[in-house]
């Protein structure tokens, strides 16, 4: 791939020859040419050079012309760059040098073995010389430290974090594998298995010998032997027979009070000596980087298990509640509107809502309220655009004026510029007085007007006008009213693309969309059915009569269901089963349609005589039950992990290999 000079920007390297870079990955050779002063490499499409490994950063490292050679400058990516498997923060590089990036390779004009260069790629062939290199510098140590450091204060993911420590430990210290095993409640557990080619170790828990990871553990020392399969120690250890290890290193790592949390484990199947008491050394300050990242998500663990508690305190009570009656399902309708408002500067409590698109919604309603500006709420029909419009009104500067509200589409298009500004006596036929339009009525105050996409083009041109000079006039009349008036406008249409197709006036769209709120469909806010359907139970229940209560199966049916008239559609669906239903609400009571949408997704069997692929079928299954458990937990893959019964170990794992980030 040839890429041609920049106009304008002369050749920037050896009096114009353009550089070459030769790019591997994923078994794939390319050359790049490019002659730039400045050649980008990174995950980022707006690199010159795109790597796609995920071990990447979006802006991992930069090519720089100077002077007639070249300069590597590292960008502060977290995995690091390496120049001839070395560690850099800037360096030269001159031809046949070879950059590593993640899993990528990067050679500067040539590859070292047209030179007749050997590539240091390890492939298991005279073993004891390959693994006798030194030890890599203090220097680089440092470097490697520095970069861990820094990717703990800013990465908040610990599998991420352990699997770039073990990374880097297995490149230190030149092992074929390495591991991280945690001690929990008594039973280690293997936290990262990774070999010397960055990638998982498959089948980590039982690639290791556990019987030294357990004494490690036990004792607290680190155990190091030039030959595990021949030392006396280890003479009765099944595992070291089973998996025939040779240069074995495994040391403790320990929180601050000095108990251990978990061991570090690397080996080498195939060489003699490859550890010495130099590696103990240098491995020790990484193993206390990965007892401090260990230590941060146990404490956030602990955090969370504190929290579960609390709701599982919570569901005994609701339990002992349902017993009584449905005086629990209001209650819990408040206390989660109150939970998903903590930080609300107002109490939005004519708005039910705990998902995080709702809580996003309230904090923008504080700003909202607090403003003069128009707004324009935006949203499918059923979603609750009236009550966002009351609650700007209630809250805002103008709560003591009037709140005037109109849908324009169901106004006669004849009858909407009288509506809007008013009409005089005899200006038409049928005006047998005058009358004021609802600018004049909402004067101080705030006016309402829902799906105003449905407004005739003519009217916009004279709502426009009002807008701009704040007065209006009668139909029939040429006296202006002065109106002081703030103007909340909602619609279930695609606005923009009605101006872009000439239905809409541009000027209008931009003097009314001042502050604009997107109000997020039912669907996109599951967590939020199950009070829903409670208030509503709740509220339409005849006076004197018990709520009734939901199964979990009929609320899962709730939840699974698209809900393509969102929150009005529930209402309607709620109404019908306190008609229909017993004093318990089932699943069959359901609508047929609702039930029909909530499990036509899964299609559990394939049609008669045909056979499906099952490895694309195992995928979507576990991409779909993946994003469900996520959506259910706002994200927290803790929590999500154990809705799919799986641990969180495994659940990042099929994340990165679907690519769920």
């Amino acid at each position: 791939m040839a890429i041609a000079p920049v106009h304008g920007e002369r050749s920037c390297y050896n009096s114009g020859v353009v550089p070459n870079f030769i790019v591997v990955e994923d078994g794939e050779t390319k050359d790049v040419q490019i002659d730039k002063p400045r050649v980008t490499v990174g995950r980022s499409s707006a690199n010159d050079i795109q790597i796609t490994d995920v071990r990447i950063s979006r802006h991992h490292c930069t090519f720089v012309a100077q002077q007639g050679h070249m300069m590597l400058c590292d960008e502060g990516s977290q995995n690091g760059t390496f120049v001839n498997g070395a560690l850099v923060e800037r360096s030269p590089v001159k031809a046949g040098d070879r950059i590593d990036v993640g899993l990528a390779r990067i050679y500067f004009e040539r590859m070292p073995r047209e030179e007749g260069e050997e590539d240091v790629t390890w492939t298991g062939v005279d073993p004891d010389k390959l693994y006798k290199a030194p030890l890599p510098s203090k220097s680089d140590r440092l470097q490697r430290l520095q970069r861990i450091a820094s990717a703990l204060n800013s990465e908040m993911d610990l599998d991420r974090i352990l699997n770039l420590i073990m990374d880097h430990v297995v490149e230190l210290s030149q092992a074929e594998r390495g591991f991280l095993v945690l001690n929990r409640e008594g039973k280690l557990s293997v936290e990262v298995g990774r070999n010397f080619r960055k990638e998982d170790v498959m089948h980590p828990e039982v690639a290791f010998s556990r019987s030294i990871a357990e004494r490690v553990a036990r004792a607290g020392e680190a155990v190091l032997t030039v030959d595990a399969t021949s030392d006396d120690r280890f003479a009765s250890l099944s595992s070291i027979h089973e998996i025939a290890p040779r240069s074995v290193l495994c040391m403790p790592f320990q929180e601050r009070s000095g108990l251990t949390v978990g061991v570090v484990y690397i080996d080498n199947r195939i060489a003699r000596g490859v550890f010495g008491p130099e590696h103990l050394q240098a491995l020790q300050s990484f193993a206390d980087l990965a007892a401090g990242a260990i230590h941060r998500a146990q404490t956030e663990r602990e955090r969370d298990q504190a929290l579960e508690r609390v709701q599982a305190m919570y569901a005994e009570l609701k339990n002992r509640f349902e017993e009584q009656g449905g005086r629990l399902q209001e209650m819990e309708r408040a206390l989660k509107v109150r939970e998903g408002q903590v930080g609300t500067k107002y109490p939005y409590d004519n708005m039910i809502g705990t998902s995080e698109p709702m809580r996003r919604l309230f904090r923008l309603l504080d700003k909202v309220v607090d403003s003069e500006e128009q707004v324009l709420i935006e949203g499918e029909n059923g979603t609750g655009k009236e009550l966002i419009a009351h609650a700007i009104h209630r809250h805002g500067k103008r709560q003591k004026g009037a709140f005037v509200a109109e849908n324009v589409a169901a106004i006669p298009e004849t009858l909407v510029e009288s509506e809007l500004f008013g009409h005089v006596k005899g200006s038409f036929t049928g005006a047998d007085r005058d009358k004021p339009g609802l600018f004049e009525l909402a004067h101080g105050g705030t006016l309402f007007l829902d799906e105003v996409g449905d407004m005739p083009r003519d009217v916009q041109k004279k709502l426009l006008r009002v807008l701009q000079e704040k007065e209006v006039r009668r139909v029939g009349g040429n006296k202006p009213i002065k109106v002081d008036v703030r103007i909340v406008a909602a619609t279930n249409r695609d606005l923009m693309q009605m101006v872009e197709g000439g239905e809409f006036r541009e000027d209008l769209y931009y003097r009314m969309r001042v502050l604009s709120i997107n109000v997020p469909a039912l669907r996109d806010r599951r967590g939020d059915i199950p009070i829903l359907a409670a208030h509503f139970l709740k509220t339409h229940t005849p006076s004197g009569l018990k709520p009734k209560q939901i199964t979990p199966a009929a609320m899962a049916a709730l939840e699974g269901y698209r809900w393509p008239g969102n929150i009005r559609e529930l209402e309607n669906e709620v109404k019908r089963l306190i008609a229909v239903a017993g004093d318990v609400i089932h699943e069959e009571d359901i609508s047929e349609h609702a039930r029909r949408g909530a499990h036509g997704a899964e299609r559990v069997s394939a049609a008669p005589g045909e056979v499906r692929d099952l490895e694309n079928l195992v995928k979507q299954v576990e991409m779909e039950e993946i994003r469900k458990s996520l959506t259910l937990t706002d994200g927290n893959k803790t929590k999500a992990a154990d809705l799919l019964g799986i641990s969180r170990f495994t659940l990042q794992r099929k994340m990165e290999k679907y690519e769920l980030g």
